[in-house]
């Protein structure tokens, strides 16, 4: 009797693993390149304006259903520098860049479609603004008057995909993304030199490639 009843937990626990066993369908590593605006909101809007934003992202996937992220994602001109900017060519015209570093994970949320993916996610982001000066085609230009400030914050994301291929290694899909933030330092640009608290809504379109 005993005999049975071992026999019997263990099949059905080798039943378990099987169904919990890796699925084909996915990969374990994920990187993504996406273009799109970031998006000021609320009080944010008095020093930032939309933006073009350029995103490069990757992603670990720990087994189906879950997934650790990392990625870079920078805006140029949000803060709106006007400042003549002393640099080593000599007084010029100043620009910005809006740094933000998304550090979190996701859940990927099953859906009736093979060739769609849909997640969520949330995470930390680090946040870095600075103010900047062009440089020609042949030697980098020092900025010695550019300031910059910085902070942290969280984010949450909503995600959709569509596969290319029956592998499902080339995709192209949407991010849309919210980041709150804190940061402070001296003034960048538009950006007052306080302590201010920031929001982002970043809207990205993404291209995807999936490896084992």
């Amino acid at each position: 009797m005993r005999l049975w009843v071992c026999t019997g937990l263990l099949t059905a626990f080798s039943g378990f693993l099987t169904a919990q066993s890796p699925d084909e369908s996915w990969h374990h590593y994920n990187a993504d390149f996406g273009v799109g605006p970031a998006i000021p909101l609320g009080n944010s809007t008095n020093y930032f304006s939309t933006a073009p934003l350029v995103v490069v992202g990757f992603g670990y996937r720990l087994n189906r259903w879950f997934q650790a992220d990392v990625g870079a994602q920078f805006a140029f001109g949000a803060a709106n520098n006007q400042n003549l900017e002393e640099s080593a060519l000599g007084p010029v015209q100043g620009g910005d860049h809006e740094f933000m570093i998304p550090m979190g994970g996701r859940v990927f949320i099953p859906t009736r479609f093979e060739k769609f993916e849909v997640s969520a996610g949330a995470g930390v982001a680090y946040l870095h603004y600075s103010e900047t000066v062009p440089s020609n085609y042949y030697v980098a230009n020092q900025c010695y008057s550019c300031t910059a400030r910085d902070g942290w914050g969280a984010y949450g994301l909503a995600n959709v995909n569509y596969f290319l291929d029956s592998n499902r290694n080339f995709s192209v899909g949407t991010t849309l993304q919210y980041i709150i933030g804190h940061t402070s330092g001296p003034p960048v640009g538009a950006i007052p030199g306080l302590k201010t608290t920031d929001h982002w809504l970043n809207l990205m379109f993404d291209f995807g490639v999936s490896f084992k």
